[in-house]
């Protein structure tokens, strides 16, 4: 990926040197396979990303970015009667979390983690009915 598409998909203009920027670029992509459970992210015979995740990584950098070192926090306070509470909070908990509220469509299209959920299931000694794990409440 290069500085000119980061900008295309997320609008905001950087300015790194060739080397510092593919580190970026080759860590950024290496963790956001990991979150979407691949070993790397696929790519065509040419090595380019297609265009949702090229859009997907380069939201990921941003966020990365933005939220490096310390992040923006909100400040809040709370007055009861005399007694007044500061305090600052984290808007973005980190870029894994920031990517995956607003980019869950993309996410779920790329995914190789699954969703499906395993549920133990116990049976009921005085039914034939079957509950969910926790035991039986009755038969129904």
């Amino acid at each position: 990926m290069t500085q000119d598409q980061y900008k295309l998909w997320t609008g905001v203009a950087v300015d790194f040197d060739d080397e510092t920027w593919s580190s970026i670029v080759a860590l950024a992509s290496m963790r956001l396979a990991s979150f979407l459970c691949l070993d790397e992210l696929p790519t065509d015979d040419e090595g380019v990303l297609e265009d949702g995740l090229q859009a997907l990584l380069a939201n990921f950098i941003c966020a990365v970015l933005r939220y490096q070192g310390n992040p923006e926090s909100e400040i809040t306070s709370k007055h009861i009667r005399n007694f007044t509470i500061n305090f600052s909070s984290n808007s973005a908990a980190n870029a894994f979390a920031q990517v995956a509220q607003n980019y869950s469509d993309l996410i779920s299209k790329y995914s190789d983690c699954g969703t499906t959920v395993d549920v133990e299931h116990s049976t009921c000694m005085d039914c034939d009915s079957t509950h969910y794990y926790g035991g039986c409440y009755g038969c129904l």
